[in-house]
Order: C-alpha cells, then structure tokens, then sequence
C-alpha cells in the first residue's frame, strides 16, 4: 500500500540517507564503467546494492527519483540498466542461465510493473491506470489465484508496479461488490467459442500497447528495427483477429448486453494501439 500511495503524489523530502545511498551506488557504477564492462557483467558486481535501490523506489517520489538521477550520473546509468532487464524479462529476451526462459510469474510479473511505470509517467492518475490495464487483468488473476503468498509478496517487493495494480484492482473490486448491482454481475457468461478469442485480445493487446510504448520511449537511445518488426508483425495479427471478434460473437449469439461490454473494453484498447502504433511508424519516416 505504501507504494500505491508513494506514486499518487507522496512528496517526502529527500534525506541524508537517500543522498548517500545514491552516491554509493553511483561510484561503484563510475568505478565499473571505468573497466569497461558490459551491462551483463556489471549487474553481478552490483547485487549487493540492490536493496539500496529498491528501498529507494520504494520510499521516494517520482521527482525525487529523478532529482536523484539527475546529480548522481552513475545512479541514473544503474536505474536504466534495471529498466532494461524489467523489459527483456517482459518481452521474453531475458533468459536465466542454462538457457531456460525466466518463469511464468517473474515474466508477467515484470510485464505488468512495467506497463505501470510507463503509464506513471503519462501522469496518469488511479481511475485512467486502471482503464489502460484492462489488458493485463488476466495475468493479475492468475498471479493472485494461482502464487503462493509468499511468493506473491516477493514478487510485489521486487515490482512495485504489480503491487500498486494489485492494490487498485481489489480496491476497485471491493467498491464494486458493495453495489446493489454491480455493472456486469448481471451479465450471462460468454460462450465458450468465445473466451479464448477474447482472453488473446486482452493479453496480445497488453503486449502491443507495452512495446509500443517501449519503442517510443527508446527510439534514438539504440536501433530499435527489431522490436518494430516484431511488433508490427503483433499488430498486424491483433487488428485482423479484433476484426473478426464481431463475426465470431454473432455466430455464438452472445446477448447485445454482453455485446455491448465488450465493445466498451475493446474499442478504447485499440483506439490506444493505433494511436501508439502511428507515433512509432511517424517516427520512421
């Protein structure tokens, strides 16, 4: 909880203690750099300050953060340095070692934290958070119903980003069970012709709108032609199978009012996508 609240706007002043884990993370940085070493190497030699950093993220605003960055250079190179790991474990790049793909929980975990980091950035406040990850809910609960507790709460310490959308969805979840009807309660299941097409426009659509907004954020820092490639291949795919979500809804006869809800999750997600996805390709040309 204190995490949800430390970004909604918490402005706790910077201490001496902050400044000096900051400076101690940013001279090993220096004292690495000077060596030479790629990231892959530097991130074993800097294990041990990682719960400097972490208590950091999780005990100082935003623009403290930035601030931080911004007088500590070595600390700025550190942070981007996670930011990068967050995103290959995301997408799948990131492998543990023996060459086996890190676990389902770690990867969706890291997928979700990052899609909040950038929707953070937006400025985006908890009602407009929760709208734009309507993609990742059923990773959510499949982390909640499926993680142990104490994994669980690992995984929430290690991704802040998880935490606070975990946190939102409960709380959205208790507001809406304190209703006397709830908005969808009274809705009939969908067909089960139907699920798995929009269980794949839910999931690929939270794929798409993270690596969009990826590139755009990384675009001019390395050549990202092959995260556009891929996810344009992504969007391709996405665009036809939500094309045909109308056809394969009324050839199971799913009811207007079920109808309804799904136009009202899925139009805004790919008003998002195309809007995302002509910012990446207006910057190729």
């Amino acid at each position: 909880m204190a995490k949800a609240k430390r970004r909604a706007g918490s402005s706790v002043s910077l201490t001496v203690e902050h400044r000096r884990m900051a400076a101690r993370i940013d001279r090993k940085m220096k004292q690495l750099d000077a060596l030479g070493l790629l990231e892959v190497e530097i991130l074993p030699e800097m294990a041990e300050y990682m719960p400097d950093f972490h208590h950091l993220m999780m005990n100082t605003s935003g623009p403290e953060m930035d601030a931080l960055c911004e007088e500590y250079a070595g600390f700025f190179r550190y942070a981007k340095i996670l930011e990068t790991v967050a995103s290959g474990i995301a997408s799948g790049k990131i492998k543990v070692p023996g060459g086996r793909t890190v676990n389902k929980e770690r990867k969706l975990a890291a997928a979700i934290d990052l899609r909040v980091q950038q929707l953070e950035a937006k400025g985006l406040d908890d009602t407009a958070l929760l709208e734009q990850m309507i993609g990742h809910i059923l990773d959510l609960q499949w982390l909640w119903s499926t993680v142990s507790d104490e994994q669980l709460a690992f995984l929430c310490r290690e991704y802040p980003g998880l935490y606070r959308y975990g946190m939102l969805m409960e709380e959205a979840a208790e507001a809406e069970s304190k209703k006397a009807k709830t908005a969808y309660g009274h809705l009939p299941e969908l067909p089960d012709s139907v699920k798995p097409t929009v269980a794949q426009l839910l999931t690929d659509g939270a794929t798409l709108e993270r690596g969009l907004q990826t590139i755009l954020n990384e675009q001019g820092q390395r050549d990202m032609w092959l995260e556009i490639e891929i996810m344009e291949g992504h969007h391709e795919h996405w665009v036809a199978q939500y094309a045909g979500l109308a056809n394969e809804s009324r050839d199971a006869n799913v009811p207007e009012e079920s109808h309804a809800m799904l136009k009202q999750i899925f139009e805004p997600m790919s008003q998002r996508i195309n809007h995302l996805h002509g910012q990446v390709f207006a910057k190729q040309n």
